[in-house]
């Protein structure tokens, strides 16, 4: 990565010749060229090149710029709670909001233990943790998109739940009902009866925004839900148009940025299981791997190094178990995508749920989304899978002889969008969850599974609901949290909110790298399909990995294996306590009168 560096040169020199010298992409190049200052240039640093770069005879001295701060910053709002972070069932005797979730912990760089936290770790707990940071989301506005309906269930307690309050308004809500413009049904008209809420948008804008539980304590919350009336793209739209038309903020002088959540999926990742010997090769874009005779053995990596998992089905009518290839639906769709990225393109900032039902993918314009195929020949046994949370296995044949593994239907593998993908609550153990969908096309890992949040499971002793919420449906609330506290301390060095590429960038540049890759077996060395393993790393139920049954297997969150296939390792993070000059404007315009083409002096 490089960094921005203040110069001084040795008097007459050069300063063309000097930037010339340089290999712009792994070594150094200009940023300013300092036209009105001699011996002054400032240059954009390689990490890796920076001891050698400040041993040229030519410059005098390299300097680090020192954090520069606005005369007047936010100040530090702080809350002091219970870290909990565990695969058991908190004791009701407590009040459910004593306790904030690990992210508060392994995602930011404020509160310390002297044990590992978390779900499989030594501890699952630290009493009486103080959170605190500048950056709290004021300002941003954040709509989840959720599964319909909402529940009257929950009429008015946004209004009182204590996770959703203004922490600047004591007894404000930060969750706004609203009246949907051109929605029909009674999901998304909230205002007349008070009622916008589901347990599920609960936990995920808890995730996200809660008081307590979310990083985005300031922030506004929204719900709009997707029903038999209001589809996908109707939802996407109203959303879109209610951005395009806000008024601009008195306090800040511009609109608020929008963050809208993708908190749905279509559980079309794994439908259809292919026998692994009926495969006669794998196309990349790289070349064809042919099956090595009648066979592939027990050596599967040519399958798991190209991103293509097995798994171990049993075949419902001869109860035998075969090692299978498991595809997704064969299609995706093309108004989902065109109204997601129309929503990007008006400056909404789109961040979605992977999905849980163990896929593997790429961004639409990677050359491996329809550049890499499985082929058979003639007509082969095809396992059928159906099902939403209980799955089906049928038996049938195919003469289909072209598979491709990357194909998604989800509103993932966008580049005009954020990915996420679920990653263990634990310190020790920072793997992906088992059931997330992953792959090259995941930007971003959050946390998922036994986050302590909002969601409505168990009445605690304050009167409350709380509970453990789980999924890509949590992991991408944890990373719009932390994207809202950027956006707002972007704006508060800059003046002017990012673009939602810069706002990604930004994401993915503080993230940490620290998801680490697991293979679920030996894949050069297969066991038979009929033996079980799992694996110690997974919190919770020791539920057997690469194995689908019919009936016993629930595809949204039971598909389990651990291999990142090519997933970041990077893990969303914010940076509370400190802020670095390489997440502000970035280089300067690229036309105008300011501007100096690159290696061309000015006259």
């Amino acid at each position: 990565m490089k960094q921005i560096y203040d110069v001084v040169l040795v008097a007459n020199t050069d300063k063309q010749a000097f930037i010339d010298s340089f290999d712009s992409e792994t070594q150094a190049d200009w940023w300013n060229m300092m036209s009105e200052m001699p011996t002054l240039i400032c240059m954009n640093v390689e990490d890796s090149f920076l001891e050698t770069f400040k041993q040229d005879p030519r410059i005098v001295k390299v300097e680090e710029r020192l954090q520069a701060f606005p005369a007047s910053l936010p100040a530090f709002h702080s809350i002091t709670k219970n870290v909990w972070g565990s695969t058991s069932t908190l004791s009701t005797s407590n009040n459910g909001g004593d306790f904030m979730p690990l992210q508060f912990y392994v995602d930011t760089d404020i509160i310390q233990s002297s044990q590992t936290v978390g779900a499989k770790d030594q501890t699952n707990t630290i009493s009486n943790a103080t959170y605190q940071s500048r950056w709290t989301g004021k300002n941003v506005d954040i709509v989840t998109l959720e599964v319909g309906p909402k529940s009257n269930t929950y009429a008015n307690l946004h209004d009182s739940h204590p996770d959703f309050d203004d922490p600047d308004n004591p007894g404000t809500s930060r969750w706004i009902p609203m009246d949907w413009q051109d929605l029909e049904d009674p999901s998304n008209i909230q205002v007349s009866d008070n009622s916008c809420m589901s347990a599920h948008g609960i936990g995920v804008l808890s995730a996200a925004g809660g008081t307590i539980c979310g990083f985005a304590k300031k922030a506004n919350l929204r719900a709009a839900y997707l029903t038999a009336e209001d589809g996908t793209v109707e939802c996407i739209n109203a959303i879109t148009s209610w951005h395009n038309n806000k008024s601009v903020n008195p306090n800040t002088g511009v609109k608020n940025p929008t963050i809208m959540i993708a908190e749905y999926q279509y559980v079309s990742s794994r439908e259809h299981a292919i026998l692994i010997d009926d495969i006669t090769s794998i196309v990349t874009p790289s070349g064809t791997i042919n099956r090595p005779g009648s066979s592939w053995g027990s050596d599967f990596t040519s399958f798991v190094d190209n991103g293509i998992m097995p798994f171990k089905v049993l075949d419902p009518d001869t109860s035998i178990w075969n090692w299978c290839c498991v595809f997704p639906l064969q299609l995706y769709s093309s108004s989902l995508q065109a109204a997601l990225e129309a929503a990007w393109d008006a400056g909404i900032i789109n961040i979605n749920a992977a999905g849980n039902d163990g896929g593997v993918f790429v961004k639409n314009s990677d050359s491996r989304y329809i550049g890499s195929y499985c082929t058979t020949s003639g007509t082969t046994t095809e396992y059928a899978l159906s099902g939403g949370n209980s799955l089906s296995v049928t038996k049938t044949t195919t003469t289909t002889n072209i598979w491709f593994p990357f194909v998604t239907y989800n509103p993932i593998g966008l580049d005009k969008g954020i990915d996420v993908a679920a990653g263990q609550n634990s310190e020790t153990y920072p793997v992906l969850d088992s059931y997330t969908v992953r792959g090259p096309g995941i930007d971003i890992v959050g946390l998922g599974s036994y986050t302590w949040t909002a969601y409505p499971s168990t009445i605690y002793a304050d009167g409350f609901r709380w509970g453990n919420f789980s999924g890509t449906s949590c992991a991408t609330p944890t990373v719009v949290g932390k994207m809202a506290c950027l956006l707002e301390r972007y704006f508060t060095f800059n003046g002017v909110y990012p673009t939602p590429n810069q706002a990604k960038e930004i994401l993915i540049a503080e993230a940490q790298e620290i998801v680490q890759d697991v293979a679920s077996t030996t894949w050069n060395g297969v066991p038979s399909a009929s033996t079980n393993y799992s694996n110690t790393q997974i919190a919770g139920t020791s539920n057997q990995i690469n194995h689908i049954q019919n009936g016993n297997s629930a595809r949204n969150g039971g598909l389990k294996f651990l291999d990142m296939l090519g997933t970041t390792n990077k893990r969303a993070y914010l940076n509370a306590h400190s802020f670095n000059r390489r997440f502000t404007k970035g280089k300067r315009p690229t036309s105008g009168a300011v501007y100096p083409r690159p290696n061309i002096k000015r006259k």
